[in-house]
């Protein structure tokens, strides 16, 4: 492990929180790359959140809030997409994001699922890079070969902007993405934008 990855990752005294960090990044090329383009730059490198795929979040939630997370009612329902996710929060931490599919026949569009059933629910489908200015970064991953999926969510200057890379592939299958969100004085989650790192989940690196 490099000593750009140990240097984030230690900020994080929880080891359940360092091994999810630790093999994400092992095993996410463009995180490795924000990394080192960081260092370029001399950039600020702040974990926003992270997110975890799984079948049932109240149980999975168990284990994180019995480390000192907290669920505050941050709901995101996607219906139409088959999916709901709720937000947690510990301070000094990133927030956690935890997604599943509905239970019942709403259930049925969701990839979640079938990504659940193949990669496991104990590693982290992304991690979000809170940046200053998200056109710039992109302009320098791109000159370091990284792919991005899709357009940039969010018009200059609004409260939340994101775009996710092309997903890292695994047995044949989109396995895990980075994410880059510019936050303007809002701390939360926008629908449409948890809408868009859906659809990049399944777009993968050529």
């Amino acid at each position: 492990m490099n000593t750009q990855i140990t240097r984030v990752i230690s900020k994080y005294r929880e080891p359940l929180i360092q091994g999810l960090l630790e093999q994400y990044f092992k095993e996410n090329e463009a995180a490795r790359v924000y990394l080192d383009v960081a260092q370029e730059k001399d950039w600020p490198v702040f974990i926003d959140h992270i997110a975890i795929r799984c079948h049932d979040v109240d149980q999975k939630s168990r284990i994180f809030l019995g480390i000192g997370f907290e669920y505050q009612g941050e709901l995101i329902e996607y219906p139409d997409q088959g999916w709901w996710a709720k937000v947690y929060r510990r301070k000094d931490y990133p927030a956690l994001f935890l997604d599943q599919a509905y239970s019942d026949e709403r259930g049925k569009p969701s990839i979640l699922p079938n990504w659940v059933n193949t990669f496991g629910d104990h590693v982290l489908h992304h991690i979000a890079m809170r940046v200053s200015d998200i056109e710039q970064v992109i302009e320098a991953m791109k000159a370091k070969k990284i792919q991005f999926a899709g357009k940039i969510v969010g018009a200059r200057g609004s409260r939340l902007r994101q775009i996710f890379t092309a997903a890292e592939v695994r047995q044949g299958k989109a396995y895990s993405v980075l994410e880059l969100a510019e936050r303007n004085n809002y701390e939360g989650f926008v629908p449409e934008q948890a809408n868009s790192l859906m659809q990049s989940s399944v777009q993968k690196k050529s």
